[in-house]
């Protein structure tokens, strides 16, 4: 530290010698070399600080261009989001999809939004639909079609005609159905096979 010192001072001691006074070339050799020396020592020093200052500036934009702490919180945030979704008792995937919309609508915190009672009643309305889409759905009934659209006179009922006067039916009705409609519009038909040209 006293070294340090000393060459801060050096400039001092430059500037207070005297050639006028130095009579002897031995004693101005001497003072010669030990000013050489106090410059090699300022020198080197000043080196060694530019060396520094680079690593510390190379240090200063690592940490510029890494952002650790913005990771972090974006992590915590995620937790935060986790731990309020648990305590809330929100698991099924509607419910975090309700709960997201409020986020990035809302703005607000998961505290605030777990608590808010517009949110609560959302959160039921979806929770009663899918209880009810659960109830409704092991349901088992007849496969099919309704009696009434068992009925060839339905879809009588429902048909139209073209410009030649031919029927046209609705195009929900079923395959099956065409040939009992056709059979009741035309009973002459009914219960004779058709014939095709080479079957005798």
């Amino acid at each position: 530290m006293d070294n340090e010192l000393e060459l801060l001072d050096s400039k001092n001691q430059i500037e207070d010698l005297n050639l006028e006074e130095i009579e002897d070339l031995d004693t101005l050799k001497e003072k010669y070399k030990s000013l050489e020396g106090k410059n090699r020592q300022l020198f080197e020093r000043t080196k060694k600080s530019e060396g520094d200052l680079k690593e510390l500036k190379a240090q200063a934009d690592n940490s510029d261009k890494k952002p650790k702490a913005g990771k972090s919180d974006e992590e915590l945030l995620k937790r935060f989001d986790k731990l309020a979704l648990k305590t809330a008792g929100i698991t099924e995937a509607d419910e975090v999809e309700l709960f997201e919309k409020w986020k990035t609508d809302t703005g607000r915190d998961s505290d605030a939004i777990t608590e808010n009672s517009i949110f609560r009643k959302e959160l039921e309305d979806v929770r009663t639909a899918r209880k009810n889409q659960a109830a409704t759905s092991n349901i088992k009934g007849e496969t099919g079609i309704s009696e009434a659209k068992a009925n060839p006179d339905y879809w009588i009922s429902r048909s139209t005609k073209d410009d030649e006067g031919n029927p046209v039916f609705p195009e929900d009705m079923p395959r099956e159905m065409f040939t009992k409609v056709l059979d009741k519009l035309n009973p002459k038909t009914q219960g004779t096979k058709l014939r095709f040209y080479n079957s005798k």
